[in-house]
């Protein structure tokens, strides 16, 4: 969409509810948004919820632990259930 569009979008919801523009997310949900225009990437991070969530459980000191599965393994979409 271009600019034009998205002010009119703007616009029309600030009319309807109350708003302000506080620029380009960086956070939502408890998750940290980090976006890279030139990789065209956009990443979320849940680091801090895993902090709560261990400390809920006094769990910060825990040890990473070995899995089966080799760190270097990629999983990809088509490697998913389909149901």
């Amino acid at each position: 969409k271009n600019m034009q569009e998205i002010k009119v979008l703007k616009k029309q919801l600030s009319e309807s509810f109350d708003m302000k523009d506080l620029g380009a997310a960086r956070q939502i949900l408890g998750m940290r948004i980090t976006r890279d225009r030139k990789e065209q990437k956009l990443t979320l991070s849940q680091e801090e919820y895993i902090k709560k969530v261990l400390d809920r459980f006094n769990m910060l000191d825990a040890k990473p632990v070995g899995t089966p599965l080799a760190g270097h393994f990629k999983l990809s979409k088509e490697q998913c259930p389909k149901t």
